[in-house]
């Protein structure tokens, strides 16, 4: 998935081409009068809908209807699930860049991120916390290191700000996996490890990922949100 691995303009619509292939729907041109919505929100609105709207399962983006300005220029785009974490971006500045806080309260804080890639970041993220096709597994560095998961290359996206820093996106040219640090209580004992969830694009060959991986698989069901430490990921 070159569109990820070296993101540039049109990527999230390539990538979500790719991943759900084109939906014939009907598009709505119509936004908002509101002319310092920028465009990278309207075009990522617009790809969301050309794939049939299949998108957003944990975070929470604003819809173009609801989009705002307030008084310091800040436009809040994208909200955390529990209302934790606002996103939001100067639409005075030259530069579209993201910044983040979690209270009204807090000053904002740059993520590093442009507003483009962080709408690709996010998008690959929703991607993978809301695929049919997918595990999550616990699994021993050098297992891992051994698996056909180690030919994934590593998206260059930072760790959102409700996740800790050293969690990372990666892909490769069938699927998408988030790797960080295992939760509380689900920790190797007496080894380092790490918690990782591949989704497969639709269609794809799931268990070509589960090979190897079988004994370190968790239940499906069981809950993936992890109370994070800051330990290296081995990749």
């Amino acid at each position: 998935m070159e569109e990820l691995i070296n993101p540039r303009s049109g990527s999230i619509r390539r990538f979500l081409q790719r991943w759900y292939g084109v939906v014939a729907s009907q598009v709505d041109d119509d936004v908002p009068e509101f002319s310092e919505i920028p465009a990278e929100l309207v075009d990522w609105h617009r790809a969301i809908a050309e794939v049939g709207g299949r998108l957003v399962s944990q975070n929470r983006p604003i819809p173009l209807a609801e989009l705002d300005k307030a008084s310091d220029g800040m436009m809040i785009f994208w909200v955390e699930n529990q209302g934790a974490y606002y996103w939001a971006t100067d639409v005075q500045a030259t530069e579209r860049v993201v910044s983040c806080r979690g209270h009204e309260s807090e000053p904002w804080r740059l993520t590093g991120e442009t507003l483009e890639n962080f709408l690709l970041h996010c998008t690959v993220s929703e991607v993978i916390g809301g695929s049919d096709s997918c595990f999550t597994a616990i699994v021993p560095d050098a297992v891992l290191q051994g698996s056909v998961l180690r030919d994934f290359s590593v998206l260059p996206f930072p760790a959102l700000e409700n996740e800790d820093p050293s969690t990372r996106l990666l892909c490769d040219s069938g699927a998408l996996a988030c790797a960080g640090p295992p939760p509380v209580g689900y920790a190797l004992p007496g080894e380092p490890g790490v918690m990782i969830k591949v989704a497969v694009a639709p269609g794809g060959d799931v268990q070509k990922y589960r090979s190897g991986l079988e004994g370190y698989i968790l239940p499906a069901g069981v809950r993936d949100e992890v109370e994070y430490s800051e330990d290296d990921l081995p990749f």
